[in-house]
């Protein structure tokens, strides 16, 4: 059945330009309010250890809504990230550009640009950059407030990252329910 335009809302009136959405998704905006992040806007951090930018797009809205986080982060040829487990949360992985290996639980599973994979919460994974660019990653948490993590552990883009003692790291682990191995 084809809609007529009068029973779409234009989004522009809400602070989206270009697109109509159906007037009863407006039912579904009632709890929280809608979040576009566009390409060079978001929270940037330093992840020392890994020379890595990572980015929190979207966090847990400021109303409590907790339903997921989202997150871009840069990992040179050679980098990866270590083996490890969310206690809390199930991570979702997109490959936006590059290629490498994603090794879970114990298989390694050769992932390139456009490849996705869902973690569940309690899985061990890592990722390694084997190609020769950047390999950019996106993902997600659902819930969120993982995203935290990364405010603790990182340094926010322009001032030099601090190294944490050992102590200072299983503390953090720890209160943000991730396990290294």
């Amino acid at each position: 059945m084809k809609q007529s335009r009068k029973q779409f809302i234009n989004t522009a009136s809400l602070g989206f330009a270009g697109f109509f959405v159906p007037a009863d998704f407006l039912s579904f905006c009632d709890e929280a309010e809608p979040v576009v992040v566009h390409e060079d806007e978001g929270e940037k951090y330093w992840i020392g250890p890994r020379n890595s930018p990572l980015t929190i797009k979207i966090a847990h809205s400021p109303n409590g809504k907790k339903s997921l986080s989202f997150c871009t982060e840069e990992i040179a040829p050679g980098e990866g990230i270590p083996m490890h487990k969310h206690l809390n949360e199930d991570e979702l992985i997109f490959v936006h550009t590059g290629e490498g290996i994603l090794h879970v639980a114990d298989k390694e599973i050769r992932v390139k640009k456009g490849s996705v994979a869902l973690i569940p919460k309690h899985c061990w994974h890592g990722v390694k950059n084997t190609g020769s660019e950047i390999f950019i990653m996106v993902f997600a948490y659902t819930p969120a407030g993982f995203e935290g993590y990364f405010r603790e552990f990182g340094s926010p883009v322009g001032k030099l990252w601090q190294p944490k003692s050992q102590a200072e790291y299983e503390k953090l682990n720890k209160k943000w329910g991730i396990v290294y191995k």
